[in-house]
């Protein structure tokens, strides 16, 4: 009789166990559901460091290897672009770096993922950026030559 009653609540307690388990379990669309919000969320942590990280590369002066009286200079989040013989004087102006460019711009093409666009809010232009140790390139699309065009600036020491 012993063993018996031992049995029954040996099932009873086997039975609850995997009830239990299965009330822990979520379906497969919440379970996707969760995974995917996840992800983008990792995705946009990777996005935000990637922006930090590219904000403190472009701190400092450069200059244009091909054209050396034209310079950039990045302070925080604003810069100077100096060029010899333009009418107007240079002055600081906010700049963004963001994965697109929010403005009308037609001098963007073949834009990829995980490509960094230099936003400039005061002017409405956006010139793709890459930038690694010393090298800073703005690159994007001349309408006036129809080609795309590469400047490469160096840093300054």
């Amino acid at each position: 009789m012993k063993i018996k009653s031992f049995l029954i609540i040996l099932m009873v307690f086997i039975v609850s166990c995997k009830n239990k388990n299965r009330e822990n379990e979520l379906p497969n669309s919440e379970q996707n559901e969760l995974l995917r919000k996840e992800n983008q969320e990792n995705e946009i942590e990777k996005i935000k460091m990637a922006k930090s990280k590219t904000m403190e590369q472009l701190q400092g002066k450069w200059k244009e290897i091909e054209y050396p009286y034209r310079t950039a200079e990045f302070v925080s989040s604003t810069v100077k672009f100096v060029e010899e013989g333009t009418e107007n004087k240079p002055k600081f102006e906010n700049f963004e770096v963001s994965e697109n460019c929010h403005f009308d711009n037609n001098n963007i093409r073949d834009l990829k993922s995980g490509d960094i666009i230099l936003t400039l809010p005061e002017t409405k232009r956006c010139e793709k950026l890459k930038v690694s140790n010393d090298t800073l390139t703005l690159s994007g699309f001349s309408t006036n030559n129809n080609g795309d065009y590469n400047i490469i600036y160096k840093k300054l020491k």
